[in-house]
């Protein structure tokens, strides 16, 4: 199966209203759901090179030139809201959707590249899979395609239909009203009679490691670690 058929979004979230940021911060500082979103985005499961080795030819069979690695795809606000030091997201491929091809400065940050819409930003992933250096300056092999935001780069993933949709998201108990008042974008309503909850032991699957169940305390706040998933039509 195609790489770019199973599109994991991760996101942590208000519960209250759904609010995922102020301007270009977060609402709150969790340092253990932040190490989460890494190691979960960092974290190569090998998925795609088993459907390699079962016989598609046309894939880029990856060398010690050609690293393993899963990309982020993300929009332009959220690749200027983070932190200079943190762009490019380390050890991962960086795809930035945005309609400025002039966003990165001339010398593209290791591993990132702009492209104008989601659907190039998948057919750029299934191009270099296949063709490699023919398609990209620094060619990777792309295990997971994880989606990072923002508001409107997860709605308009969540309303295709012909993947499979996978939904880890951070729920916050954000009891501070001003803050939650205070936040400028969200994360869309999930449709539950298409995205299901699944088991804690099903997330554990997805992500490839053990992850603390139920509700976690940080600085004085709780959040939860939760999987939904939306299958495509066929399934």
């Amino acid at each position: 199966m195609s790489v770019t058929k199973t599109l994991t979004i991760i996101v942590a979230a208000a519960v209250k209203n759904h609010g995922i940021a102020i301007g270009k911060d977060n609402p709150w500082r969790l340092p253990k759901d932040l190490a989460y979103f890494n190691k979960v985005t960092k974290t190569v499961t090998g998925a795609s090179l088993r459907e390699t080795s079962k016989g598609d030819d046309e894939k880029l069979a990856p060398t010690s030139d050609v690293p393993v690695m899963n990309a982020c795809i993300l929009g332009r606000k959220t690749w200027e809201a983070l932190p200079k030091r943190f762009q490019p997201l380390k050890d991962r491929y960086n795809i930035v959707v945005t309609s400025d091809p002039h966003l990165l400065s001339e010398e593209e940050p290791k591993f990132t590249v702009t492209q104008p819409s989601i659907e190039a930003a998948l057919k750029f992933i299934e191009d270099m899979n296949a063709s490699g250096s023919a398609v990209a300056k620094q060619p990777a092999h792309i295990d997971r395609v994880f989606i990072t935001g923002g508001g409107g780069i997860y709605d308009e993933v969540l309303k295709m239909d012909d993947c499979h949709i996978q939904v880890l998201i951070t729920y916050v108990q954000l009891h501070d009203d001003d803050k939650c008042n205070a936040c400028d974008a969200f994360f869309p309503p999930l449709d539950t009679s298409k995205f299901k909850l699944q088991p804690h032991s099903r997330l554990e699957e997805v992500v490839s490691f053990e992850v603390p169940s139920g509700m976690q305390v940080e600085g004085g706040l709780e959040y939860e670690f939760f999987l939904y998933e939306k299958e495509t039509p066929s399934d």
